[in-house]
């Protein structure tokens, strides 16, 4: 079970939105790859290993043809690794492109533990009172396109269950108008059924989420370790240069021990319950 996820959303939203803005903020190979084995490790505990492995399998594509594109279309560095026609390839923007692939990738994991602990509940119960309307209609698009494709599915496996799956766009065809058909009924019954619980009339905001202490306590963490790191990005700590020759300049060791330690924390409050778990049972 993991155990950050039972924090206040509140919690949740802000480590996410800090980490992610962190990791956009300092584009050198340390930063990256720390958020990224950071977001990996996470993923692995949350999602589990074979979810952990489709994300690589992107991850590791994204990162080469990142790294390849940016070296066959810009000219810039001094290490020249071959030319071709009289055209220089240099190590410099390769380097410069993996760093972005390694970068977005593990942006793109940590969207996906976001959107795994960011319910459409929980950003419900979070922003619902100032925007009812607002938060309404984005958790209903949020949630529209895993519908769509969950319902084309169903509709496939029909078909093939039925026998008459064939190839070709006419089945393709049928296939869409049938999909088309079963969301506007489902938007009709939905219509519906706000309007038979009286939607927009009285109705009064409800969170079943208490913030107590202890979320008191983590965000405070956590605005702290975001502090700081900002100050790091301001004073120019972790600098990686490209443009001439691969170098990281001003290194800061508080300030890497602190991002590992902001990544890892979910990692760690996980870990805790389950020490205290094991502990729980040997007792028994």
């Amino acid at each position: 079970m993991d155990r950050f996820s039972k924090f206040h959303p509140a919690v949740c939203l802000l480590f996410f939105l800090f980490v992610i803005v962190v990791t956009l903020f300092f584009i050198n190979p340390v930063y990256s790859g720390v958020s990224f084995v950071c977001a990996l490790l996470y993923s692995l505990r949350l999602l589990g290993g074979r979810k952990t492995a489709a994300q690589l399998k992107f991850a590791l594509p994204l990162v080469v043809i990142a790294a390849l594109f940016n070296m066959l279309f810009c000219r810039y560095g001094q290490t020249v690794l071959f030319s071709v026609f009289g055209i220089d390839f240099s190590l410099e923007p390769l380097v410069y492109g993996a760093c972005l692939g390694v970068m977005l990738s593990a942006v793109i994991i940590w969207f996906s533990a976001y959107s795994e602990i960011i319910t459409s509940e929980k950003f419900t119960a979070l922003f619902g009172r100032f925007a009812p309307n607002t938060v309404l209609i984005f958790s209903m698009v949020l949630r529209f396109l895993p519908l769509m494709l969950k319902t084309a599915q169903e509709i496939k496996e029909a078909q093939q269950g039925l026998g008459n799956e064939t190839k070709g766009l006419k089945n393709t065809l049928r296939r869409f108008s049938a999909l088309v058909s079963v969301s506007l009924e489902r938007s009709i019954e939905t219509a519906d059924a706000m309007r038979a619980r009286g939607f927009k009339k009285g109705r009064r905001h409800y969170s079943p989420y208490k913030f107590n202490a202890a979320d008191g306590a983590f965000i405070l963490v956590f605005c702290a370790l975001f502090a700081f790191q900002i100050v790091a990005f301001a004073l120019g700590k972790f600098n990686f240069e490209y443009y001439e020759n691969l170098r990281l300049t001003d290194i800061s060791i508080p300030a890497l021990l602190l991002w590992v330690l902001f990544g890892v924390l979910p990692l760690i409050t996980d870990l805790s319950e389950d020490i205290k778990w094991q502990l729980l049972k040997s007792g028994i």
